[in-house]
């Protein structure tokens, strides 16, 4: 993961400035999942600039542990969240996470960047309570194998970031193996009109899969 910490140090710059269509997508679908942590602990791995965040604290959550290894993405991440008391950001590698018993552990636009499952699902499962949820937004595979993958512009070229595809068979395999277990079917989020309001890039994508959904939870 070392390289794929130096790009998104550089693209910490940038990234919460320019029109990123799955992270508008993930935004969205984020809200939504939220609205059911209230009271609860949440961790999220590869928080980047936290701008999960806000939206997790204002529904309710008991507290926020944010983890990512990039520090340029977190230097940001502290700039948003200011002292909000029930916010703590920590330097760290995604699949190293604290092991303290949260309810829910956030898994948001991170698995692309691992070629494998296992070690973020261990570090996930080994953070969560008995009956913790385990929460997964990533880029859909039909979007990858499209030609979409994390990319950024520097001094005006492009920069794709190390990038592996992640299907539902391929969770539903993975994830016993660190004892967690689906709630439900994988949920496939579509491009519509109230997302592509929040990025004009995805109007492109409007009416195709943009996004995985995976809700799991440890036994």
């Amino acid at each position: 993961m070392t390289s794929t910490r130096a790009d998104y140090d550089v693209w910490a710059a940038t990234y919460d400035v320019v029109d990123n269509p799955i992270v508008a997508m993930a935004s969205l679908a984020l809200e939504e999942a939220a609205r059911a942590w209230n009271g609860a602990r949440v961790l999220e791995l590869g928080c980047g600039t936290a701008r999960n965040a806000p939206p997790i604290v204002a529904a309710g959550a008991r507290e926020y542990v944010g983890v990512d290894a990039s520090a340029e993405m977190l230097a940001r991440g502290r700039a948003r969240v200011g002292d909000e008391a029930r916010v703590r950001l920590v330097e760290g590698d995604v699949s190293a996470a604290p092991r303290e018993g949260f309810d829910v552990a956030l898994v948001c636009l991170v698995l692309e960047h691992f070629e494998r499952l296992a070690a973020p699902l261990a570090a996930a499962a080994t953070a969560l309570r008995a009956g913790g949820t385990l929460q997964v937004f990533e880029l859909h595979p039909a979007w990858w194998h499209d030609g979409g993958r994390a990319h950024y512009v520097v001094d005006g070229q492009e920069r794709a970031i190390a990038s592996w595809a992640h299907d539902e068979a391929e969770f539903a395999r993975a994830l016993p193996e660190h004892g967690l277990e689906l709630v439900v079917a994988a949920r496939s989020w579509y491009a519509h009109e109230a997302a592509c309001a929040r990025s004009a890039k995805l109007r492109k994508r409007l009416g195709k899969p943009v996004l995985l959904d995976v809700v799991a939870r440890r036994r």
